[in-house]
């Protein structure tokens, strides 16, 4: 097996909490967020389309508002909002920070859109120790598709057999294999220790 090089994180649920029925809560003062529009919306076709950079988000809102006229200040609370009730997974920004220290390459990969990901950029130091990364509204490509890893491969000239890649969600783990990247299919910081050490 290759030597590892360079390890790639997602953002959300990796890096940083990202959980919308809490971020409702805390927004609304309320636990229905499975009966609120906003649970069809966030990660529907729409908020997609956002991430994938073909929406912006006066457009998001617009669309999203539609047939859910009565909760349009909520929807659009929420769209606004969000980005600021990101919080640091403390343990696994820590072990990024010590695999950098090691001269591990760290890279991000992440579903994103525009909005959110400038306003995260600016509230968190951590992204300063990155090497570099493709965010998805950059490159008008989601994950899993294979476009926007093949992109991240070729900027950083990065071989797929001395790469890792960490992500909450096992279709863009198995979408990362596919190509040959080792991937790890994120279930907190301890597990991700262990699991990192069969690689490095």
């Amino acid at each position: 097996m290759a030597k590892i090089l360079n390890i790639i994180f997602d953002i959300g649920n990796v890096l940083l909490r990202w959980d919308p029925p809490a971020i409702y809560t805390t927004l609304f003062g309320r636990t229905d967020f499975h009966k609120h529009p906003l649970s069809k919306i966030v990660g529907g076709k729409i908020w997609l389309d956002m991430d994938r950079g073909l929406v912006s988000l006066e457009e998001g809102i617009q669309r999203s508002v539609q047939g859910n006229e009565p909760y349009q200040e909520e929807i659009e609370r929420f769209f606004k909002e969000a980005p600021y009730h990101f919080y640091p997974v403390t343990d696994t920004v820590t072990y990024a920070r010590r695999l950098k220290e090691k001269g591990y390459r760290l890279f991000l990969l992440s579903n994103f859109h525009k909005y959110g990901y400038q306003i995260l950029r600016k509230r968190f130091p951590l992204f300063d120790m990155f090497d570099g990364g493709v965010i998805s509204w950059q490159v008008k490509v989601n994950k899993p598709e294979r476009k926007i890893y093949d992109i991240l491969l070729s900027r950083y000239s990065l071989l797929p057999e001395e790469t890792v890649f960490i992500d909450d969600t096992e279709e863009n783990i198995l979408a990362a294999r596919a190509l040959g990247i080792a991937g790890i299919h994120f279930s907190g910081a301890a597990a991700l220790s262990e699991e990192m050490a069969e690689y490095l």
